[in-house]
């Protein structure tokens, strides 16, 4: 091992290698050439202040581990060209350098990600790190060099992810030793990604470090759900203006073309997710307000009730009942393995239970074309209403169908509408992306684009749309003049 090297040189790397076991900023410090002149760090006298930050909490963390181990999970969100990269480098070197029998597993959003930047940036940092000779640095990988027999057993690997063989994440158990899992731009790794490493956290007396990292653009998923929920591991934001080597000048022209409020402002500068999402429908603020708020009963009660049904048959999906009243959600009741026969029983025992329910809204198409003729054939319902979602909407000339049209007018009704305070629900809401067709109207992603990107079916929120939708149907057909939703006084919960 390490030919080029003296045996006392060698001795010496090794014994300085091994001191920094449980420290990785110490390790930083020693491991490059901060200030020297003639090389590329020449102008820099070490990391940022919010690396060293993170630097120092992981190694307390290891430290308080001991010998028994410890599991680390830290989330970082941040705006452009903050060292993102240049991190993760580090604290490959420092894993697989400082402990023996290290394994671990580097992902990011595309293979082309993973690629050209977060591995090109690590080939930058392993050509200036003063141990490099130790080990050997590829394409794909980074082993431990001179023993063959080892390098299955002392490596890290770069390996693209898959949602569809999620065994590379599932068989990364190191009982005894370290593993280290990064993510880089992780908003954009799938769901079941996430689930599949989750599965390795268990593993006795190991040093487990999970590091993820990302530009806040997605309002949904597990990266989204880490970073925005109090109680959980611990979160870091990075402001781009705060990185000593960023444009400023170009960060200041963003401000002043946007706004400092401004999603383009919030995601690429602040490191803040954005209230609309780039992509997403509805923004989480909406769907926040709309937990929390709090109608009195003089304001929903002289609405009348309506039941709004998305049936499924089996499967992961559930069919979703919901009892709106105006501006507010009494309840959603989730059934699974519900048949037509089934689900129409259960609405029929519910209109009789509620009263006063004067229609129901039911998706009419694929699975719920058993519970269309189910419901026709019963007796004493109030008014059908099938909704068909790809049919064209009644504004043609906003949304290019039924569908988007329905989640449209949820959105408008979110600004004053009570939900239920339901975590599932609050995700599905926030979870579907949009585009616009060639005649400039909004297309919402549909359940099956949904799925493929990793998401569940938004069978709640498809629900409460077609609640909502039942109101456009039901002015056509009865004429009648239904008094909007207005801003009003509510009571917040805390």
């Amino acid at each position: 091992m390490a030919d080029t090297l003296s045996s006392t040189k060698v001795g010496e790397l090794l014994d300085q290698l091994a001191s920094f076991h449980d420290d990785p900023l110490g390790f930083v410090m020693w491991a490059f050439p901060w200030g020297e002149p003639g090389t590329a760090l020449e102008h820099r006298k070490g990391p940022e202040q919010w690396q060293i930050d993170q630097l120092r909490r992981v190694g307390e963390a290891v430290r308080a581990g001991g010998q028994a181990g410890c599991v680390v999970q830290e989330d970082t969100v941040a705006g452009r060209g903050v060292g993102k990269s240049a991190l993760t480098s580090w604290w490959v070197l420092w894993a697989i350098s400082t402990h023996k029998d290290t394994r671990g597993v580097v992902t990011a959003t595309t293979e082309t990600q993973l690629r050209t930047k977060t591995w090109a940036e690590l080939s930058k940092w392993y050509a200036m790190f003063i141990a490099k000779a130790f080990f050997k640095l590829t394409a794909t990988s980074i082993f431990v060099a001179g023993d063959p027999e080892k390098e299955k057993a002392w490596r890290i690997d770069a390996i693209p992810w898959s949602e569809n063989n999620v065994e590379a994440f599932n068989g990364l158990h190191n009982n005894g030793s370290r593993l280290l899992i990064l993510f880089d731009e992780a908003s954009g790794i799938a769901t079941p990604v996430w689930e599949g490493t989750r599965g390795v956290l268990t593993d006795a007396d190991t040093q487990i470090v999970w590091l993820r990292y990302g530009n806040p653009t997605k309002t949904s998923g597990e990266f989204f759900n880490l970073c925005t929920k109090p109680g959980r591991n611990h979160v870091t934001r990075v402001d781009s203006r705060e990185v000593s080597f960023t444009n400023k000048k170009e960060l200041q022209s963003w401000v002043d073309e946007y706004g400092e409020d401004s999603d383009f402002v919030r995601v690429h500068v602040r490191g803040m997710f954005p209230r609309a999402g780039f992509a997403n429908f509805i923004s989480p603020e909406l769907v926040f307000n709309a937990r929390r708020r709090r109608i009195p009963e003089r304001e929903y009660m002289i609405y009348p009730k309506v039941l709004g049904v998305d049936p499924a048959r089996f499967g992961d999906d559930s069919s979703v009942i919901t009892l709106r009243q105006g501006p507010k959600v009494h309840y959603q009741l989730v059934l699974q393995g519900f048949d037509g026969f089934d689900l129409g029983n259960r609405i029929f025992e519910l209109v009789r239970k509620e009263g006063g329910v004067s229609c129901i809204a039911y998706d009419a198409i694929g699975n719920g074309a058993e519970l269309d003729g189910v419901l026709k054939r019963m007796p004493g319902l109030p008014q059908l209403i099938p909704v068909t979602w790809g049919v064209p909407a009644g504004d043609d000339k906003q949304y290019a169908n039924q569908r988007s049209e329905a989640w449209g007018k949820m959105r408008e009704w979110l600004e004053n509408g009570q939900i239920p305070d339901d975590d599932v629900l609050g995700e599905e809401l926030t979870s579907l992306d949009y585009a616009t067709d060639a005649r400039f109207r909004i297309q919402l992603q549909s359940k099956k684009d949904a799925k493929k990107n990793g998401g569940k079916s938004p069978d709640r929120a498809d629900s409460l749309a077609i609640s909502l939708i039942s109101e456009l149907i039901v002015r056509k057909i009865t004429n009648a003049k239904v008094r909007p939703v207005k801003r009003r006084t509510v009571v917040w919960s805390r």
